[in-house]
């Protein structure tokens, strides 16, 4: 049986600086991206940062995308001014990744947005972000949590009838938070799927087209997550 073919976004990274390579980059994902998409069944690969008329060919050879987690999205892109509690941005992942999934849209590919990815998504349907969770009124949830970087961090509400709910079939949800930023204006075409207690966004998903789903949590990092990857190859293998 033919395994679907999973593109994850790729990201650069500086790698360390050497006196023969002063400035180079190179593309990385996590491996539990992996891991977790060949667990689900998945032939997962890396999708270079390339020029935006190379992303049709490379969204033609998936059956579907992961837009994975990584830096923060640069505020130019959503119109907004870099402040200086934004970390350091990488514009060319965020031309490269926002061209990926306007792409996989216009071929009807599935998607599934981790963290970066789901507030990506929203970017790409005119909505913004907040820059720090901080910024955001009645924040009473501790955002990052890295000391429960694999493990329960708080609880999320799944609305009923979402596609989330679908994956998950349940109303409430123990996820991690490896994040500092968070959905602010959501975009045209989205609704929110899931929500954490004090009310931040934490799942959105399309209204029409092809499946896709995006996910504040990192449910490659957790257990009990495999669900949601095995539906997104669902909708990947059709």
């Amino acid at each position: 049986m033919k395994k679907p073919i999973i593109g994850i976004g790729g990201t650069f990274e500086q790698a360390p600086p050497s006196s023969a390579f002063p400035l180079f980059r190179r593309v990385f994902t996590n491996e539990g991206y992996l891991s977790k998409l060949l667990e689900a069944g998945a032939l997962p690969i890396l999708l270079p940062v390339a020029w935006e008329y190379e992303v049709e060919q490379l969204v033609n050879l998936c059956d579907g995308i992961v837009l994975p987690g990584g830096p923060d999205i640069d505020p130019s892109c959503y119109g907004q001014e870099h402040t200086e509690l934004c970390s350091p941005s990488d514009c060319d992942t965020d031309r490269f990744q926002l061209s990926l999934y306007r792409e996989a849209r216009r071929q009807g590919k599935p998607v599934l947005g981790i963290c970066r990815g789901a507030q990506l998504i929203n970017v790409a349907h005119g909505g913004t972000l907040f820059q720090d969770y901080r910024l955001r009124r009645q924040a009473t949830i501790k955002h990052p949590d890295l000391e429960h970087w694999d493990a329960y961090s708080h609880n999320v509400t799944i609305s009923d009838g979402s596609r989330l709910y679908e994956c998950f079939a349940c109303s409430r949800l123990g996820v991690n938070s490896l994040h500092h930023q968070s959905i602010d204006r959501l975009g045209c075409d989205l609704v929110i799927s899931a929500v954490s207690d004090d009310g931040s966004v934490e799942a959105i998903e399309t209204t029409q087209g092809p499946w896709c789903v995006g996910v504040q949590w990192h449910p490659e990092s957790m257990e009990g997550m495999q669900s949601l990857f095995s539906t997104f190859l669902k909708e990947a293998g059709t």
